[in-house]
């Protein structure tokens, strides 16, 4: 009876251990794993026009779209990196927007709206109202 009671006892140990190992999802080679962050960002979305060209170009730019998010001490401004068409249809919306942010060489923290702010990539956006709340 002893010896059936130890046996069940391994087997159930050697079975959790070869489970908790299969549901590890940390790679194996830590200098593979990507180092990009997924930030949320809860704001308004904006369109500022820009009508000088871009680097290179003769056309004028298309605009670039911004989102503010107010929940902080002081308000945080991105620039906003995706589909143009999708974003623009969120124009004046509040939505929560999720994705890797990128500061430009040279960039200072805070969310200002100079020709340093941080860049959102859009990976999911999710939307919340079809106002912007009123400070």
């Amino acid at each position: 009876m002893e010896r059936g009671l130890r046996a069940a006892s391994a087997a159930i140990v050697c079975a959790t251990t070869i489970g908790l190992s299969a549901t590890q999802t940390a790679p194996q080679n830590p200098g593979q794993a990507s180092t990009a962050r997924k930030y949320v960002v809860i704001g308004c979305i904006s369109r500022e026009e820009r009508s000088t060209p871009s680097r290179g170009n003769a056309a004028p730019a298309g605009p670039t779209f911004t989102v503010t998010d107010t929940r902080g001490d002081s308000p945080a401004t991105y620039r906003l990196g995706g589909d143009a068409e999708q974003l623009g249809l969120h124009v004046g919306h509040t939505v929560e927007i999720s994705g890797p942010i990128t500061t430009p060489p040279g960039a200072r923290g805070g969310g200002n709206a100079g020709p340093a702010v941080p860049t959102l990539t859009v990976q999911s956006l999710t939307y919340i109202s079809t106002t912007c709340p009123k400070k």
